[in-house]
C-alpha cells in the first residue's frame, strides 16, 4: 500500500476504482434531461461531491490549476466546524488530513485517471456511460459543445 492509500487522494482514487455503480448512477441522473436542474453535495463538499464536480469538469476540458483553485476554496468555508469534524473523524481512526482540502487531491485524480484509464472519458465509459451520457453533459454544460 502506498502512503496514499490513507490520504483524500487513495480515498478519492480507491473511490473511482470501487464505486463504479455509484459513479455510473450519477452520470445518469446527469445525463437525464428531466433531472436538471441538478444539485450535488454531501456532508462536507469535498469528498464524494468533490470527486464527481472534479469529474464533470475534467469531461468538460476544464485546466485541472483552476479545478484545483475552486476546490481550495472550500477550505476557508469548512474552517466554522473544523474541530467538530476533527472528532467525529478521529472517532472512525481517520487523521487530521481528511479534514483539510488536501493541495494534492485534483493532481492525483487526475493523474490516476491518466495513468489507469488514459483518460476522464475512457473511465466514465468503462464503468459504462454512454458516448451519448457524455456528450448530453457536455452539451447542457459547454455553451460551444459540438
Amino acid at each position: 500500500m502506498s502512503a496514499n492509500d490513507y490520504s483524500l487522494v487513495g480515498l478519492a482514487q480507491n473511490s473511482l476504482d470501487v464505486c463504479t455503480r455509484e459513479v455510473k448512477q450519477v452520470f445518469d441522473v446527469l445525463s437525464d434531461e428531466q433531472n436538471w436542474p441538478v444539485l450535488v453535495h454531501c456532508t462536507q463538499g469535498k469528498d464524494r461531491t468533490g470527486l464527481v464536480i472534479m469529474l464533470v469538469l475534467f469531461l468538460l476540458g476544464v485546466d485541472e490549476e483552476i479545478i484545483d483553485r475552486d476546490y481550495q476554496l472550500s477550505e476557508s468555508e469548512l474552517m466554522p466546524e473544523k474541530e467538530e469534524r476533527l472528532v467525529e473523524i478521529g472517532s472512525i481512526g481517520l487523521s487530521e488530513q481528511f479534514a483539510v482540502c488536501s493541495p494534492d487531491v485534483i493532481s492525483g485524480v487526475h493523474s490516476h485517471l491518466k495513468e489507469k484509464y488514459a483518460s476522464v472519458e475512457s473511465y466514465l465509459k468503462s464503468v459504462g456511460i454512454s458516448a451519448d451520457q457524455l456528450i448530453f453533459v457536455k452539451k447542457k454544460l459547454l455553451a460551444d459543445a459540438p
